[in-house]
């Protein structure tokens, strides 16, 4: 449940002179805390690195395919896959210590 800002608050945001980027962002941070802040950017850096092994799979593939794969491309899908693996176990191990209450620890 998102808290509500407050016009003190909004004012103080303003009269940083944020752009526009770090101003939306210190608005979620306010409504959903800082630690929401930082899921949503794991959960984006995951999303990303997906998409990117995504596409260099779909190369490798098509290549595969023509019989013309080069040894770069390779080593470009198992780059991408590395990122997307770490993104997750990154993405994972936050959202457990969320999720953990601190006397379990």
């Amino acid at each position: 449940m998102p808290r509500h800002v407050t016009t003190a608050q909004l004012d103080d945001l303003h009269a940083r002179g944020l752009t526009d980027r770090q101003f939306r962002r210190s608005v979620y941070a306010l409504e959903h805390g800082a630690d929401a802040l930082q899921l949503l950017d794991l959960r984006t850096r995951r999303d990303v690195t997906a998409k990117l092994y995504e596409q260099a799979l779909d190369a490798a593939l098509l290549r595969l395919r023509d019989g013309s794969l080069q040894p770069y491309q390779l080593r470009t899908l198992v780059q991408a896959f590395a990122s997307w693996q770490a993104a997750v176990s990154e993405l994972l191990d936050f959202e457990t210590r969320r999720h953990v209450p601190a006397a379990a620890e």
